[in-house]
């Protein structure tokens, strides 16, 4: 087993048992809750950052349009997105499919969690996160790739904008009749509520609107959110568990985890189960914000939120949490509030779940285009012009100095190679063997390390050199390169063009 991969088995369990404890602490705390105030915050997000994910591709994006152009940055965004989206899409379509039988064994908080914990699979694409080797490599025209990359970039654009514009028209909608709550009871009871659940931010403000059926949380950003019920009476205890489940979904910043499940539909749009994903995910927030206000309640409230549920059915278009939403999990909600079952709390669930989705995560990729070696590396240019300074081969004795003997053959192979872009992020220790080249060329040193299947250029000049690696499809030749590259002694230097 490579380095590499142990180093991401570590990482990927320490994740997990953090994920595991969070869950286990979480369900915890929740059943033995009480109505003191908190010192801290009760109810935390799942993640630290709900949008890790976004943030870190799109930050990755920029910098290579910056540092590369439009054209690097799109290299970019099929490198990081062909992989972690085909993982995502399939993981996805997978929980879907089981969530039924999740759902009867363990808790609602740990299904909820079980939506979100791909945000961190953008850890694999940190170097020491990477593979050793793909076990799967696909090879498609670069003309096609680039036809299906401009589809698949115009249809993320449509969904991810008529989602935002769809919030902010309903925002809108939802606001303009709104007027700010002015019952002095109402209000203390709010801050008695958001003090217990030791919510800090009291700007969060309470609005009446004639525009909604249901109460209901909108806002991504804590400044933002308002806090939004219909005119509607409602007793002090029915108020109480109403403020209650919204400072839930305040608390877990639900919105912006809803954020995350759009970035994530928007950029697997073509995959069906991701819409329908989309909504069960939605579902389950709902569910474990349920689970955890009911949490230590008797049957009394029980059936007092049930009847809430019942009466105040209503939308949750945009990034929005409320009450109650359509009524096509109402009969599940409405049977696990009033007759709840013993449950598991789903942290080692949850804790396995990630480490074998974070193990399994790129050993698929792309292979896309056409060019040769006389492309990348030595350009069409004259044999003076590129002239070889070193050669080196891994695991061999450090004191071997490697000489070409058969330059010209060297040139010719190494130009004549048919090589494909290749996404991803491997270390190529698997290989065989292993070559590296240095080249001095007008531009400044040029590297290039030859494996069993792949080629890597890394120019070692320029403010931002920029590593890039190729598909052999038909393999590296080492008979040949056995006949050229031969051990020389202490004294010998590597042939030179």
């Amino acid at each position: 087993m490579s380095t590499e991969l142990l180093v991401k088995g570590f990482l990927a369990v320490a994740i997990s048992a953090s994920f595991s404890y969070d869950v286990y602490m979480r369900y915890g705390k929740n059943k033995h809750s009480d109505n003191r105030l908190a010192k801290r915050q009760n109810y935390r997000p799942y993640l630290p950052e709900p949008l890790l994910l976004p943030l870190f591709i799109a930050g990755c994006v920029g910098l290579a349009f910056f540092l590369y152009g439009r054209r690097g940055a799109a290299q970019m965004t099929i490198s990081l997105c062909f992989g972690i989206f085909l993982h995502i899409s399939l993981y996805y379509a997978i929980l879907t499919a089981v969530l039924p039988v999740l759902r009867n064994y363990f808790s609602a908080g740990a299904c909820a969690m079980l939506w979100v914990i791909p945000n961190y699979l953008y850890l694999t694409e940190m170097s020491l996160m990477e593979l050793p080797m793909p076990l799967l490599v696909i090879q498609a025209p670069g003309r096609m790739v680039w036809v299906l990359f401009g589809i698949w970039a115009v249809g993320f654009i449509v969904v991810f904008i008529w989602k935002i514009v769809s919030h902010l028209v309903f925002r809108f909608c939802i606001l303009r009749n709104a007027v700010p709550v002015a019952d002095s009871g109402m209000l203390l009871l709010w801050e008695k509520e958001r003090e217990r659940a030791g919510l800090g931010n009291k700007k969060i403000r309470l609005f009446i609107s004639p525009d909604v059926r249901t109460p209901l949380s909108i806002g991504l950003f804590r400044r933002r959110i308002r806090v939004v019920l219909p005119k509607h009476p409602y007793s002090e205890e029915e108020l109480s568990l109403i403020f209650r489940h919204e400072i839930v979904h305040i608390g877990r910043e639900d919105t912006r985890t809803k954020l995350f499940i759009v970035f994530c539909t928007a950029m697997c749009w073509f995959n069906p189960f991701m819409w329908i994903a989309a909504k069960r995910s939605a579902q389950d927030m709902e569910l474990s914000c349920d689970e955890t206000v009911l949490m230590g309640y008797g049957e009394n409230a029980r059936y007092q939120y049930a009847d809430l549920l019942l009466k105040t059915a209503g939308d949750e278009r945009g990034f929005t949490t409320c009450l109650s939403a359509s009524a096509s999990a109402m009969r599940y909600r409405l049977k696990n509030v009033v007759t709840p079952t013993k449950k598991y709390s789903g942290a080692v669930l949850v804790g396995l779940v990630f480490f074998v989705l974070c193990m399994s995560c790129g050993y698929i990729s792309l292979a896309y285009g056409s060019v040769t070696g006389d492309d990348v590396i030595y350009r069409s240019r004259n044999i003076e012009e590129c002239r070889l300074r070193y050669i080196d081969a891994e695991n061999e004795p450090q004191s071997v100095v490697w000489t070409c003997v058969d330059q010209e053959s060297l040139r010719s192979y190494m130009a004549s190679l048919e090589l494909k872009q290749l996404t991803g992020n491997y270390s190529y220790e698997g290989s065989s063997r292993k070559y590296t080249f240095l080249y001095d060329t007008p531009e400044g040193t040029l590297g290039v390390i030859l494996c069993d299947r792949v080629l890597k250029i890394s120019p070692l000049y320029g403010e931002a050199p920029n590593a890039e690696w190729y598909y052999i499809p038909g393999g590296t030749d080492w008979e040949l390169l056995d006949k050229i590259i031969v051990p020389g002694t202490d004294g010998e230097l590597s042939a030179n063009y």
